[in-house]
């Protein structure tokens, strides 16, 4: 059970025109006898009801009524006022006869017994019971069911609060030592249930090792790691300094009173990672299967801090509270799970976490909505079936540091300027798009990241996701960027759609291409099937492909759709040899001709074998027969169907001659088969 921050005791000082708290926490050693009291003073009340214990015993022990009422509620996570049993207090007070008795009316709890009392009154007594019946009353109720009076009133107030037992519930007792640590963790999380942000000064110049290896980027990432681990939000600003000083880091974490105005549950973790992020190190890396660290020397946030202070709301007045190393000693341990105090789930959590700033990768880990995860699912899903038009999508890319200072967030400086974290970045060749995934949170939120987005207008190279119901709140923004409107999920193929739209450079792929190599390259292989097509003509889309073949294809080079480019005479051959081996055999199945082709003809080893038999519906000397969808058979076409070379660039393929026009027709069977999974899937031939 927390205390409210209104409970702790504090000062109030007055600091450059504003006005600071200062929590009373308790040193090392403070109040150890006064709370050694109070421990031995709860022990002696174990198994004693609540109404045993007298608050004002406790407040004498302690000297300060704000501390004793503290205390004795940072005790509560180690003792407990649990209620009696009711069966097991019934057999004690009147034998198994008197709870027989009771079970076989229905009584089972204080509760039932006060009702079945109160329908003895109003039977016996007319609904009214006189102060000098009431004896009498009682003494008869309870010899019905073989109680006494006595201990008919003890269990009518069995489920009161007075009646209560103390319980402990650890093994053992704690130390003082214990209770004031825990006491110092529960005042700092009163003060931060109660505050809107929470900002860290970092100097970046004690990470120059690291920003000399792996940039101030990855730094950032980290620090922004820990914020998503725990589901706080946050928002980053740098101050410039002079030409080869490392800038000034200011990290925002925002608190309860901005995000959700609901302390307890946001409260907690803002109150965890602002203790992990006194304690974080970067250089630091966790040796697993060995219990320390490697030999490295860990660069801690506290020794690059140069201020850490909240703003924290009492009584509708605004204060600041300051955090320091000094105050990191005062609370408990996040990585030990000594703590009596700590849940067994809030210590393992503790310890992912603590671990996780070490060996996370940059950019890895917890999404901050489920839209970003599901939407990043089926991007990936796309990008297996190579359906995502050639874009790869990355997590949390490098941050963007803004050209234009806007202040820090909500203080209104203009020396600082504002760091843009992408939700994602997709890439394709040199072509890199950030992206970013807006939400509607609060006015706040909104008003933020409009703010920083009308600084990155002219870029070229940011999409915005933004739901519907938000159209509204970033119309100042919406004809600035890209925007991929949505509702309750984002779709993948709507992003794809809107990248097509506006980063669609096939015009200057198309231009860099080399046609004499490409046709050189087609005629040396004979067949490049349409998948190798989009390597070869540096295409993206199915669309893209037939469209830059046109450019390809001549005198002694077709394209067909669903087969690739490929030499006539390559062609020519491929049929006589077929048409032989063929007729020696008479008609085989299907699946027969596929593996003797990729046997017989190397060029067709890495075909599909959709592939093959569009090869095979382009002669009229062949004929495949399907007399059913499971079994089909190839064999010579009639005598009349004649043989006719391909000439003229291929034309001939696209005007049959009437003994084709059964073969023709099956192709544009096939053709529209592809083209509807072509539009329903999204270039799966990509």
């Amino acid at each position: 059970m927390r205390f409210n921050l209104q409970e702790v005791k504090k000062t109030v000082q007055r600091r450059g025109g504003g006005l600071a708290i200062v929590l009373h926490f308790l040193r090392p050693g403070e109040l150890r006898k006064e709370i050694e009291r109070l421990i031995a003073y709860y022990e002696g009340l174990l198994g004693a009801p609540q109404k045993r214990f007298a608050v004002d015993e406790v407040r004498s022990m302690i000297g300060d009524y704000r501390l004793a009422n503290c205390l004795s509620a940072t005790l509560s996570a180690w003792y407990s006022w649990q209620g009696r049993d009711w069966a097991e207090t019934v057999r004690e007070v009147g034998g198994d006869e008197a709870m027989m008795s009771l079970e076989a009316v229905g009584i089972a709890s204080a509760v039932t017994l006060r009702l079945a009392l109160y329908t003895y009154v109003n039977e016996c007594y007319s609904g009214f019971l006189p102060a000098e019946h009431r004896q009498a009353a009682l003494q008869a109720f309870a010899g019905i069911y073989g109680l006494r009076a006595a201990d008919l009133e003890y269990l009518l107030a069995l489920d009161s609060e007075d009646e209560a037992l103390l319980l402990r519930t650890t093994d053992r007792p704690p130390t003082a030592q214990e209770v004031a640590t825990l006491y110092n963790q529960w005042a700092f999380e009163a003060a931060l249930f109660n505050a809107s942000n929470v900002h860290f000064t970092i100097d970046c110049g004690a990470f120059q090792t690291e920003i000399a290896t792996t940039g101030l980027g990855s730094i950032i990432k980290r620090l922004c790691f820990l914020a998503r681990k725990l589901g706080v939000s946050y928002d980053l600003a740098y101050e410039p300094t002079l030409p080869g000083v490392a800038p000034l880091l200011h990290l925002t974490l925002y608190g309860p009173q901005d995000v959700t105005g609901l302390p307890q549950q946001y409260g907690l973790r803002l109150a965890r990672l602002c203790r992990l992020l006194l304690g974080y190190g970067t250089m630091g890396r966790t040796v697993r299967g060995e219990g320390k660290r490697s030999g490295r020397k860990s660069t801690t946030l506290v020794s690059a801090l140069l201020e850490a202070e909240a703003t924290v709301h009492i009584a509708r007045r605004t204060y600041r509270f300051m955090l320091d190393a000094n105050l990191l000693n005062l609370l408990p341990a996040q990585d030990t799970g000594e703590n009596e105090g700590q849940g067994m789930e809030e210590r393992a959590q503790n310890q992912e976490i603590v671990g996780a700033q070490f060996i996370a990768p940059a950019g890895a880990g917890e999404f901050d909505s489920g839209v970003e995860q599901l939407f990043a699912e089926a991007f990936a899903s796309l990008e297996r079936s190579r359906g995502a038009d050639g874009w790869r999508l990355e997590r949390e890319p490098e941050p963007l540091l803004l050209a234009s200072g806007a202040g820090a967030p909500g203080d209104g400086s203009a020396a600082l300027q504002s760091i843009f974290i992408p939700d994602f970045a997709l890439t394709r060749d040199t072509r890199r798009i950030y992206m970013e995934i807006l939400g509607f949170w609060t006015p706040a939120y909104r008003e933020r990241k409009v703010q920083k987005l009308l600084q990155l207008q002219g870029r070229g190279d940011l999409l915005l996701a933004i739901p519907l119901e938000a159209r509204d709140a970033f119309a100042a923004i919406a004809s600035s960027f890209p925007i991929v409107w949505y509702e309750g999920q984002l779709s993948a193929t709507d992003v794809l759609s809107v990248l097509h739209a506006h980063y669609d450079d096939f015009a200057g792929r198309l231009a860099l291409l080399d046609l004499q190599k490409v046709r050189k390259r087609v005629v040396e292989m004979g067949l490049v099937s349409e998948q190798a097509c989009y390597e070869l003509l540096h295409c993206y889309r199915r669309s893209e492909v037939q469209r830059a073949s046109e450019h390809v294809v001549g005198e002694d080079i077709c394209f067909v759709p669903g087969i690739g480019l490929f030499a006539t005479g390559w062609l020519e051959h491929l049929k006589s040899s077929f048409v032989e081996w063929i007729g020696d055999r008479g008609a085989l199945p299907l699946v027969d001709v596929l593996r003797e082709c990729r046997e017989r003809w190397p060029q067709l080893q890495a075909s599909e074998d959709a592939t093959i038999e569009a090869i095979l519906s382009l002669w009229p000397e062949v004929r495949v027969n399907r007399t059913s969808i499971f079994a089909a058979t190839v064999e010579l076409a009639t005598a009349e169907a004649s043989s006719q070379p391909l000439n003229d660039g291929g034309r001939q393929l696209a005007e049959p001659v009437p003994a084709k026009r059964q073969v023709r027709e099956r192709r544009a069977s096939y053709s529209k088969k592809r083209a509807t999974e072509d539009a329903v899937q999204g270039d799966l031939w990509d």
